[in-house]
């Protein structure tokens, strides 16, 4: 198309000079020009002034001109011996309009585009605007859209402008019908099809993807099934070739793999080359491949990144691990080679800290287990990301360590944060079904003026509990890195509103004391607590309370010691994916105090990573608590409960375990708790505040005074729920069924709540 208006402009434009003798070209003027300037067409032509011109030359400029795609028509003439270059100029492009693209966003599309030579203020070439459309098709073809069209409108506007708007028809993706394998001798089908994310979808799968078709998703889906074999030994497995076909419908997609598994092998010998740093046998010991095993293409990876953390650890943050396998076809062996160079050892520079625009520069440095001066530790960095991590002060933590240009042995550690709200004042009104109508009211700063403290006073009123408290605690009051902890609480409990035995209590209790880190994740804890109590029991008190108070009184002041130790190795502290936490606590009353008790509880929680998109979480905990002295057992209104929202989903709240005459809850002194949990985030956003969960609890309180304990007695419940940190505190929902519930057991199929209550 191009060549032929080129040669009818020629045509048409020489045959005027044709006629003409050659002359001495006097002057050149340009006509037609209303955006391009006349300098442009000077800068193109290969003519000049005082230049002889012949028809050849004519040809030649017209070319010229063309080839700058600024015009679409160019006329030579003769004036004299004034040379007239008449041009009309391409439209420019004063917008492009897209419609229809909801699977690609408008930048995407636009840089595409602009990549492509199809930008605003360009020239408009329909030649290109074809093939742009061409490439739009190709482009919704890869992500399985094989039913897209795409439609284009130029549309002219004054000053030799135009608009061009790309009308786009997406159509529905294909979907993945079926996917075949033809060659596989030792998997079958189904075993190869689970490498795959990629595939049919399963009925209960409501909100996957997994069936949209896409070359880059069976690129990937292919890689893994390479990854499936050579972690299996099949060293020379390879993909001979994949056939992908469409349905006439354009709707359905069938997928083809041709595959040659080859032989299997098993490692061999592991050898170790170069600079060690360490020592052969501790090297060694983060080897993944076992000689005699079956040959594993993951385990030499992981071996490598073990070696490159190793060495990381002593300052060689840069080092490079080599492995080389050697395949022995007779033996069906193959032999692995590490070769490594530690290269040069890193120090650190200097540490910028950036983002804090509250917290202070000291908060962050403290949590650092990364030091400048000393060599880099890839272990240090990681831990020091943890810590900031387990703050909570910050929505996002981000180190890198970019060398210092000119250097061979230093780098910088950039620590930048993105700040989160610390601080909050709330009032609010809700319901529990545990605790039925909620009042609340606090003002709290967990990172007060910058420092890391946290300074906060709750008022929070239920059915059964009045609570006001003020605490104070002090991060790092001493260098080492001790905390101190400060509080003044009052309660007012109404025992009959939690559904319990009826009493009352009111307390003023007042709280001293430190955490003191043991390691990076280790934490015990001293504190001095004074409590003031004061009994409340009706006109018909229970045995068990009468003959507590016979004993003890009403009024009773007691000087507790609280001792706990806490190992917290989670990756984060809202929704963790992987670690655990751990925390033993044991709280005894002072000889000499009106009442001698102790209680010990211990908690474990675990987290795992099955998928990118499951988490695994796992909790028990165990508690006990007995007398001593002149106390002749552990005070009633100091014993455990269990059942409800934060226990044992599926029965009522507190309901489980012993009853007195009036078949009210009165606890036990000894309790077990159990749950398992997996954990999904809702589809497509997996940073959310909210969680999905499937569920598994058990539990049972006991009283060891008057009875044994008995693990079949230990109830058990199933069911679903939802985690929601919302911006008036954590809102838990459950729907639960018991599976062993027995006669006189209070159930309850759906329980909540919302907010942290103390």
């Amino acid at each position: 198309m191009r060549r032929s208006l080129v040669a009818l402009a020629f045509s048409l434009a020489v045959a005027p000079v044709a006629a003409m003798e050659p002359f001495q070209v006097e002057d050149i003027r340009v006509e037609g020009l209303r955006r391009i300037s006349a300098g442009t067409v000077f800068n193109y032509l290969p003519v000049q002034v005082g230049d002889r011109i012949s028809e050849e030359q004519v040809g030649r400029a017209i070319r010229s001109l063309y080839d700058t795609g600024f015009f679409q028509d160019v006329t030579l003439r003769r004036d004299g011996d004034v040379l007239v270059v008449e041009a009309v100029e391409r439209p420019a492009i004063a917008r492009i309009e897209l419609h229809g693209n909801n699977e690609v966003g408008d930048d995407d599309l636009l840089a595409g585009l602009e990549g492509a030579g199809l930008a605003e203020g360009q020239t408009l070439d329909r030649a290109l605007l074809a093939r742009v459309e061409r490439e739009l098709r190709q482009q919704y073809f890869s992500l399985g859209h094989y039913d897209v069209q795409v439609d284009s409108t130029v549309s002219p506007l004054p000053r030799n402008r135009v608009s061009v708007r790309l009308d786009i028809r997406e159509g529905e993706p294909a979907a993945v019908q079926e996917i075949q394998f033809v060659g596989n001798e030792r998997f079958d089908d189904d075993d190869l099809r689970d490498a795959f994310e990629m595939g049919p979808v399963p009925w209960y799968r409501f909100f996957s993807d997994a069936d949209r078709y896409s070359r880059q998703r069976l690129a990937g889906d292919l890689e893994r099934l390479r990854s499936f074999y050579q972690d299996r030994g099949f060293v020379n497995f390879t993909i001979t070739s994949t056939q992908v076909s469409i349905s006439p419908d354009r709707r359905r997609i069938h997928v083809t793999v041709n595959l040659d598994e080859g032989e299997q092998f098993r490692a061999g010998e592991v050898s170790l080359a170069g600079d060690l740093v360490y020592s052969e046998e501790e090297l060694r010991d983060v080897v993944a491949l076992e000689p005699g095993t079956l040959y594993s293409r993951s385990a030499v990876v992981e071996t490598s990144e073990a070696f490159r953390d190793k060495l990381g650890e002593r300052g060689y943050a840069f080092a490079n691990v080599n492995a080389v396998p050697e395949v022995n076809e007779e033996e069906g062996t193959v032999d692995v080679t590490f070769f490594v160079d530690p290269a040069e050892r890193v120090y650190v520079r200097r540490i910028n800290i950036s983002g804090n625009e509250r917290t202070r520069d000291d908060v962050i440095r403290r949590e650092l287990r990364q030091y400048e001066g000393a060599w880099l530790s890839t272990e240090d960095v990681a831990e020091s990301r943890r810590r900031l991590d387990r703050l909570g002060f910050f929505d996002n933590v981000n180190i890198e360590t970019p060398r210092v240009p000119g250097s061979q042995d230093q780098v910088d550690v950039d620590v930048s944060v993105q700040e989160r709200l610390s601080g909050s004042i709330r009032a609010g009104i809700g319901y529990g079904t545990d605790q039925g109508l909620l009042l609340n009211f606090g003002v709290e700063q967990d990172n007060v003026f910058g420092s890391g403290d946290r300074l906060a006073f709750n008022a929070n009123n239920d059915d059964a509990n009045t609570v006001y408290r003020l605490s104070y605690l002090d991060r790092y009051h001493t260098l080492s890195g001790i905390d101190r902890n400060i509080s003044l609480a009052y309660r007012d409990t109404d025992a009959d509103e939690a559904d319990l035995s009826e009493f009352g209590i009111k307390s003023m209790t007042g709280t001293y004391g430190y955490r003191v880190p043991v390691t990076g994740n280790d934490t015990i804890g001293a504190d001095i607590e004074v409590e003031d109590l004061e009994l409340e029991l009706n006109q018909e008190p229970t045995e068990i309370q009468q003959a507590f108070v016979d004993r003890n009184g009403t009024t009773n002041t007691t000087y507790r010691i609280a001792l706990s130790w806490n190992r917290d190795s989670r990756d984060r502290a809202i929704f963790p994916s992987e670690g655990s936490q751990q925390r033993l606590s044991l709280t005894t009353a002072i000889p000499g105090s009106d009442l001698e008790y102790y209680r010990a509880t211990y908690r474990h929680q675990r987290y795992a990573a099955i998928a990118d998109w499951l988490t695994l979480a796992m909790e028990g905990s165990l508690a006990y608590g007995d007398s001593f002295g002149g106390t002749e057992r552990l005070p009633f209104f100091e014993n455990f409960y269990a059942g409800g929202n934060n226990s044992v989903r599926g029965f009522s709240s507190n309901s489980l375990g012993p009853r007195d005459e009036n078949d009210d809850p009165v606890g036990g002194n000894f309790r077990a708790l159990g749950s398992v949990e997996l954990r999904v985030p809702p589809p497509g956003d997996g940073d959310s505040d909210i969680r999905f969960t499937t569920f598994v609890d058990g539990g049972q309180v006991y009283n060891t005074y008057d009875q044994d304990v008995d693990a079949g007695a230990i109830r058990y419940a199933a069911g679903l729920g939802m985690i929601w940190y919302s911006p008036v505190g954590p809102l838990s929902m459950s729907v639960a069924y018991p599976l062993n519930d027995e006669s006189g057991d209070d159930t309850q199929f759906f329980q909540f709540s919302l907010g942290t209550f103390f």
